[in-house]
């Protein structure tokens, strides 16, 4: 406990430096959770940055403010939040040539590119491209061991093919400084406390710590456990660097930094063109092919594509006492506009904790629709309906997201679409209902 409190405020030290010369770090910080967890070094992901009390406390103020910003740019930029990346032993190891190749010195042992790829050409890449060419790395080794392998069984004691290692040459510097620039390179030497200039080292143990968080394959493993897209946590980090160009509050983040981050931000969600891409992946499930109808691209050498336009699609507009009469006239809105995409039959249903009323069959907009209800709010009885009901392609559902998350459609190919009424109750909701469908949100605009 006391050393967990000692590393709490080791932390809350440099962040109460940051908010005065790292702004952009400091919010990108305290966006997280920051808990002391039975990790090996520090972890970030989900929303949580872990980490391990005797690790914090066995590093110098230096060497933590170093780590602690490390994670932080590693945040700005996406790494944990994007696309998952494997194997993870590789994807930590791209990360931080990222981040030692656009943050620059460090008191850290992270790999340059050059000590890694034996040459400069990588220099100032980014975390992807570093993933790629680490990959082919590994497979041209590994293609390599193979046919020393191979070469090794077939070859005799006097007729050794040429480099297949023996026992002398493994004991040579020279020979086992080469083999070890064939794959994933080691971590250079640390320096001595002459060289380095850092303060006296609380204890003997701190080399060995870094060298752990910036190459073991355990830590790899570990720190990129929660590493997954999130949409939501991408939005908020965009939301964090566009408040600081506008104010100009960057900091001391270095220029390739800032323009690595600024070509990272993504468009905000647009929920027209994601009712677009909903209407369309619920026309495709109506697609067929026939022989009746020639390929555009190639005739009648191949079957053409007939699409069924009898599509059910189920509008399901949340009506509980939560919802303001203009946030329900809102979500029949989106009813209309689907008329202008093609469908030319909508159902609709309006629920609270239960379906209210019939369900009302739309073939063309209308301006004004009767609701009864405002009572609290059940996700489940939309879930329920679906199930009395088979055959709908796709079920778009309008709320302010205040209830609990539903169980999942019987029918798992039906598509769902979470719309909800502003960004707010989407940051609050949408997290827990993504394994259900997809979830967006209507612009304030």
């Amino acid at each position: 406990m006391a050393a967990s409190l000692l590393a709490r405020e080791r932390i809350g030290r440099i962040l109460e430096r940051w908010f005065l010369i790292e702004p952009l770090l400091f919010s990108i910080w305290n966006d997280h959770q920051a808990l002391s967890a039975p990790v090996a070094t520090i972890r970030v992901g989900a929303g949580v940055i872990a980490y391990n009390p005797e690790f914090i406390d066995g590093l110098t103020p230096v060497e933590l403010e170093a780590v602690m910003r490390c994670e932080a740019v590693r945040i700005l930029l996406k790494h944990p939040y994007s696309r998952r990346l494997l194997p993870p032993k590789i994807a930590w190891l791209a990360s931080n040539l990222t981040l030692r190749e656009h943050l620059g010195t460090l008191p850290l042992p992270l790999p340059y590119a050059v000590d890694v790829f034996g040459h400069h050409d990588y220099d100032r890449q980014f975390y992807e491209f570093y993933h790629h060419r680490l990959l082919e790395q590994a497979a041209k080794r590994q293609a390599a061991e193979g046919l020393e392998a191979a070469g090794g069984a077939s070859g005799s004691d006097g007729d050794r093919p040429t480099g297949v290692g023996s026992a002398e040459d493994a004991k040579s510097p020279d020979r086992a400084e080469s083999s070890a620039g064939e794959g994933l390179p080691e971590m250079p030497e640390q320096p001595d406390e002459a060289e380095s200039g850092s303060p006296s080292r609380p204890t003997e143990a701190t080399p060995d710590l870094l060298q752990d968080y910036a190459d073991s394959p355990q830590v790899g493993l570990e720190n990129t456990r929660d590493w997954k897209e999130d949409e939501l946590f991408r939005e908020r980090i965009d939301e964090r660097v566009t408040d600081a160009e506008l104010n100009r509050s960057w900091g001391t983040l270095p220029g390739t930094i800032r323009l690595k981050v600024l070509a990272n931000r993504q468009p905000r969600l647009d929920y027209r063109s994601v009712l677009r891409l909903f209407h369309r992946s619920v026309l495709s499930q109506r697609r067929r092919l026939t022989r009746m109808k020639p390929s555009r691209r190639y005739g009648f050498l191949y079957m053409g594509s007939r699409y069924d336009f009898t599509t059910r699609l189920l509008v399901a507009v949340d009506v509980s006492g939560s919802m303001s009469n203009a946030d329900i006239r809102l979500g029949f809105s989106l009813v209309n506009r689907f008329f202008k995409y093609g469908i030319d039959c909508i159902d609709a249903i309006a629920f609270d904790t239960e379906v209210q009323g019939e369900v009302l069959t739309l073939k063309r907009a209308r301006r004004e629709i009767v609701v009864t209800g405002r009572g609290g709010t059940n996700f489940n009885a939309v879930i329920d309906y679906i199930d009395d009901h088979p055959g709908y392609d796709g079920v778009l559902i309008f709320t302010d997201g205040i209830a609990p998350a539903p169980r999942r459609p019987q029918l798992p190919r039906t598509l769902l679409l979470w719309v909800f009424t502003d960004e707010k109750t989407w940051q609050s909701s949408a997290p827990a209902l993504r394994a259900l469908g997809r979830a967006v949100f209507l612009k304030t605009s």
